[in-house]
């Protein structure tokens, strides 16, 4: 089979080189477009044909395959008009800044049926399938706490490039400020390991900055008819604790992920650590490769409708943390 020919639209989101690396060494893949108004396209190697405006680009070039890369509102944009002519996308999380937006996608995908894979740096995390995996054994019993944390000290203060910063800093075209762009990631972890919430409540703020920006912290909590999740996102800590993250706990025993390894307390049987094996794909290009050629729906978070429901979570937690209520997503 041939290769597709393959376009990325937007260069402004930080995770884009990692994934065109990945598209790049795929055999899978013709990477031949890029499309980006920034300063960025001058340097972006691997992509020979080169503009300034992604319509364009969809006029010009017989893509196969897209992947979209730009902020939270235009990668929306985007993916819908390349969905309409029919071209698989590839968007980097979260999806969209909006539960709105995201139906908008959705509506996108069904019409076209061509496929919509959401890429999440969490994908890759061989915990997240040992912990569905158990859970749904009922290895530990009923599931009924879930716990996550995930950030950094500030994407300006790490060194992210000003074309990044620009637009995570921006509450419209991120949705939020480390709500979205961290909290996002407890979402939709707690939708894959425990489906969708009955209500939110949410308390953010920016505690550390001493320039104006939305939030750099979150809390999050999702209540469950017989269970909870707690959510962190964080731009405002140095490093972590020692202690696991995340964290399971059941009524016959707790899942707890260090790093690379999975440990299984259950009572009256020692700890026992285990390296879960693999993820269900090597990563994004054979993935969405596959889902392309076999008309498979997405694995994991990955499945645009869970990532969906991610968003109309956030939405939720984004109304609680003004209204200071309970809110149903």
């Amino acid at each position: 089979m041939a290769a597709l020919r393959l376009g990325v639209a937007g260069l402004t989101h930080g995770h884009i080189g990692g994934l065109a690396r990945s598209f790049r060494e795929h055999s899978g893949f013709e990477p031949v477009a890029v499309a980006d108004r920034t300063a960025l396209l001058d340097g972006f190697e691997g992509f020979p044909n080169k503009y300034k405006e992604w319509r364009e680009m969809l006029d010009q070039e017989r893509l196969g395959a897209l992947v979209v890369t730009s902020d939270n509102v235009e990668s929306v944009e985007i993916a819908v008009e390349a969905l309409r002519l029919g071209i698989p996308c590839l968007i980097e999380k979260p999806m969209a800044s909006n539960a709105a937006d995201a139906e908008k996608l959705l509506k996108a995908q069904r019409v076209s049926n061509a496929a919509l894979f959401i890429n999440w740096p969490l994908v890759w995390s061989p915990w997240l399938y040992d912990f569905k995996s158990r859970i749904d054994a009922g290895e530990i019993g009923h599931a009924f706490h879930f716990r996550y944390r995930n950030g950094h000290h500030g994407p300006k203060e790490i060194g992210c490039g000003p074309e990044f910063v620009g637009w995570l800093y921006d509450e419209k075209l991120n949705g939020g400020g480390a709500i979205a762009d961290f909290g996002s990631y407890g979402c939709v972890a707690a939708r894959y390991l425990l489906g969708m919430p009955e209500s939110v409540f949410c308390v953010r703020g920016n505690y550390t900055k001493e320039y104006e920006i939305v939030d750099d912290h979150a809390t999050i909590v999702l209540k469950y008819p017989k269970a909870d999740a707690v959510l962190e996102g964080t731009w405002a800590t140095f490093g972590f604790d020692s202690g696991p993250n995340a964290v399971v706990h059941g009524s016959k025993g707790t899942l707890a992920a260090f790093g690379k390894e999975v440990e299984k307390a259950v009572a009256g049987s020692d700890r026992v650590r285990t390296e879960p094996s693999s993820v269900p794909a090597s990563g994004p290009a054979e993935a969405f490769l596959r889902c392309i050629q076999t008309g498979e729906r997405p694995f994991g978070i990955a499945d645009p409708e869970l990532a969906a429901d991610a968003c109309r979570i956030l939405d939720a937690a984004i109304r609680s943390s003004f209204t200071g209520c309970l809110e149903k997503p």
